[in-house]
Formats: C-alpha cells, structure tokens, sequence
C-alpha cells in the first residue's frame, strides 16, 4: 500500500478546486485504461511497466499487482462478480509496451481476481488482433473489440469459451464499444468511419455509415462511444474538435465543438473517451486540448476542464465513479485524475437564439450573456469554436473579448459572425465560450447554411490523416515529455 501524492493544482479567479491529480508510484508507467468499481475504487493499467494499478480515493493510497506478459493495455473492466478484466498487446510478437500500433503482436484478455490477489490470461487464437476495448454484459460475458483483427470477440465465463464475429471489413479498426439499455453491443470503426451494433443473441451485425457526402456532417475517426437514455450514440471524433451526437433511427447526425487548443500545442482538440452520467450529462476526454468535459442534458451548455499538467498530458479514456465523480489516467504525466463533480461551475451562459439560417457570404448577430453567481476576480476571455475541419469557414468579432469581471455579476458580449463565401452547405454548431482559465463555459447554437459551395473530396483529407493510427501521436508525445525532462 502507497501513500498517494496529490499534485499540486493552482486556482484561478477564485474558483473551486475543480480537478485533483495523484501522481501513480512506479516511474513512467504509462497508465492508460481506467475503470472503477462499486466501491468507488479506481482501477487503470500501467503499459509501460506491466502492472494493474488501484487506488483507494478513501484513504488515498495506491496499490499494484504486476501483470503476466507485456505489452499496450488499452481496455480496463470490471465484472458482476468484482473481478477486474483488461486487454494487453505485445506489438510485433515481443516486448512493445507503451509504443505505436503496430501489427503483428500477439493478444490476450487478463483477468485479476481481486478476492485472492491472481491473474488469469485468455490466449487470442490470431497473431495482429490487437484487443483494445472491452466490456461486461449483464450475463456477465466479456467482449472485446479487436483494433487490428478486424472482430468482435466474445468470452463466456461459464463455458469458457472465446469467439469472434468479423466484421465486413476487416480494416475497419473497430476501437471502443458499449451496451445500450436494450442490451445491444455499439461499436465504433475509428477505420472506416461507422458505428456498428452486434445483436448479441443472433449475432447479427449492423453498420451505419459517418462519413456521408455533406462535409459538416463528416466524422473522421469515431473511437470513443457511449448510448444516452434516449438511445442516441454518443462518439468522440479522434479526427476533429467535436463529439457527435448520432440517431440510428434518422441517420441523423449533430456534431458539439470543444474548445479550440493553442496553435503551438496542437491545432485539433481530438476528442476519445466519452460517457454518459447517470443525469444523462455526456462526458468526454481531450487528448490534443488537454481537458474533461461535458455536455449538459439539454445539450446547450457545454463545461471543459482543464488537466492542471501540460500541455498535453495524453488523457484518453474516462471512467465513471458511483459517486458521480469522473476519473481518468494520464498516459504522459504518470498521474491519475478526478473531476469532482459536486463542485458547480458558477456561470451560466445563454444566447439570444437557439438556431441561425444563412447562406455563404452572410453576417449573423449573436448575443450572449453570462450570469455569474459568485464572486470572480480578474479577466475572462470570450471565444468561439466551430463544428467544421475547416477554420476559414467562418470570422467572429466579439464586442467585448477581454471582459473584467470584478464584481460585475452579468457580462454579456455581441458576436458577429461572417460567413464565408466558400462555406459549404448544411446543419453546423457554433460554441461561444467564457472562458476562465482552468475551466471554460460554452452555450451551442445551431447555423443552418442553406446555400454554398459544392462539398468535392480535400474536405475529407484532414480527418484521414489522424485516423491512420491512434498510437503515432502517442508516441510522438511520450518523447517529446522525455525529451523535455532531460534538459
């Protein structure tokens, strides 16, 4: 048992201490995937070094076990039974943990049982599968999809026995997945740019296509995915600056923007964990904005975190506590996370319309103002951000950027938004955002182009270019902290 060590984490203009942060005890261990269990136990992996990390938020105290075999681990669970299940991945058939995805490899499923303290490891029949994600059932079956391999796989507790279902396309690098309330497992194709649902009493699979023909209706690299109440599927777009929120009744897509990073970080927010709270808020993770957001229930209001270490501490996947926190893992900074989320962020933002029409070339009027309820102390800065790959679709001049805040409790800003010319047709959303520092406070309002430039192919080059693989900004990161620490 180890003591944690919670980072230290400034705050800004008086607000809460939104985030907390506890650094994992062995040295660069690359924690990945994280879950927690009924107990509100935290549990992540730790690729780099081998091991299955746990850490008590009760009396803060880290434990380890150490993993049999080696290798990337990016899926984490927990099943009826308290038992923990993870996916592990040893690149190239040999040691590669904490590297890029590769193929070749050989795959396996872990089970740790927590009662007596032991592993338990499920062979993978084929070499370049690479499970990454997995999931219980509620007859406490494991499923798990196979990044590189192309399938669904399936593992029975009772029979002990493993199958696989492929999927049409076998590059189709289908990444997270999740059970709906009817008990039907979704899946996103980060490859192929779809979302797909395998009925798992028939076994029969269903695919709904992302990457239709309308530019602003593109997702380029779907890999996180959750279902809300209402049965819509929520997917974090690794390709762009957006979680889209898709209806498999109407095929309908509306994509949410996030907060725009700093050009000198990284130009794209790529959103890839996301979940859904049980008040029906959609959280999800940054990797390139380095921040933990959510969406509000009636979808308006969007909240973003922003993780103390940077710039960017590669947070990927998220997991929800029984008390509503959010955690999440730290690949770069060797830390851990928490979102407490009883502290409410004291601002409200409101725009004077919900939904704009225009056609290329037109200037929209938008109004914003924002309530604050308690006391805040120096400048915030108002920004925008833009459901579309490209930035040149839209200027916006604020009226009032620089906002001080004092004891003023209403600030409110004009926004002036000029179309381009070249914009393409179709449904957008625009966020205009409070921000103030450490946390950032957007309202979503819907532009609906009903005239413009004909979609032609470019548009699509931008998302195709992240998508090639998840691990090669990984990698590049983890050196460029290493690199950095030596100097």
């Amino acid at each position: 048992m180890i003591l944690a060590r919670p980072s230290p984490t400034p705050s800004a203009f008086a607000l809460p201490r939104y985030i907390d942060e506890f650094d994992v005890p062995t040295r660069d261990s690359a924690p990945l995937a994280i879950t927690a269990d009924s107990y509100g136990r935290v549990w992540f992996t730790e690729s780099n070094a081998s091991k299955l990390g746990m850490f008590d938020p009760v009396n803060q105290t880290f434990e380890e076990f150490t993993v049999p075999g080696v290798g990337d681990m990016w899926g984490i669970s927990t099943d009826l039974d308290g038992n923990v299940w993870l996916t592990q991945y040893a690149g190239k058939g040999s040691v590669n943990p904490g590297g890029a995805i590769v193929g070749g490899g050989t795959g396996r499923l872990v089970a740790f049982n927590v009662a007596n303290r032991t592993f338990t490891s499920i062979d993978l029949p084929d070499n370049g599968s690479f499970p990454m994600r997995v999931a219980v059932d509620g007859e406490n079956r494991i499923w798990f999809t196979e990044f590189l391999g192309g399938k669904i796989g399936e593992y029975d507790q009772v029979s002990k026995r493993l199958q696989e279902y492929p999927l049409p396309n076998n590059n189709s690098g289908p990444a997270d997945l999740t059970f709906d309330r009817n008990g039907s497992l979704w899946f996103t194709e980060a490859y192929s740019q779809k979302v797909g649902r395998l009925n798992v009493l028939t076994h029969i699979i269903s695919e709904f296509n992302l990457s239709a023909q309308v530019p602003p209706n593109v997702v380029g690299s779907p890999v996180g995915l959750a279902v809300d109440y209402e049965g819509s599927v929520w997917v974090a777009d690794h390709g762009g600056s957006w979680i889209v929120k898709f209806n498999p009744v109407t095929s309908m897509t509306v994509h949410y923007p996030t907060r725009i990073p700093p050009s000198d970080v990284y130009p794209l927010s790529i959103p890839n964990g996301v979940l859904v709270d049980k008040e029906d808020r959609v959280w999800f993770s940054e990797h390139g904005g380095n921040s933990i957001g959510y969406l509000s229930k009636d979808r308006r209001t969007m909240i973003e975190y922003t993780i103390p270490s940077g710039p960017i501490s590669t947070s990927l996947w998220i997991a929800l506590a029984p008390n509503g926190d959010v955690w999440f893992a730290e690949w770069a900074y060797n830390k851990i996370g928490v979102v407490h989320t009883d502290l409410n962020v004291q601002v409200n933002l409101n725009a004077t319309k919900e939904e704009y029409v225009g056609q290329a070339g037109d200037k929209l009027a938008i109004s914003v103002s924002a309530k604050l309820n308690t006391r805040l102390e120096g400048n915030a800065t108002w920004d925008y951000s833009w459901s579309a790959y490209n930035p040149n679709d839209l200027s916006v001049v604020f009226t009032e950027q620089y906002p001080n805040l004092g004891d003023v409790k209403n600030i409110q800003t004009g926004v002036q938004v000029q179309l381009s010319n070249r914009i393409y047709p179709g449904n957008y959303t625009i966020a205009i955002g409070l921000n103030l520092g450490e946390v950032r406070v957007s309202t979503m309002s819907a532009i609906t182009v009903e005239t413009g430039s004909k979609p032609n192919l470019p548009i699509y080059l931008p998302a195709a270019l992240v998508a090639v693989s998840l691990g090669v900004l990984i990698s590049f990161r983890r050196r460029l902290f290493k690199a950095k620490d030596h100097h």
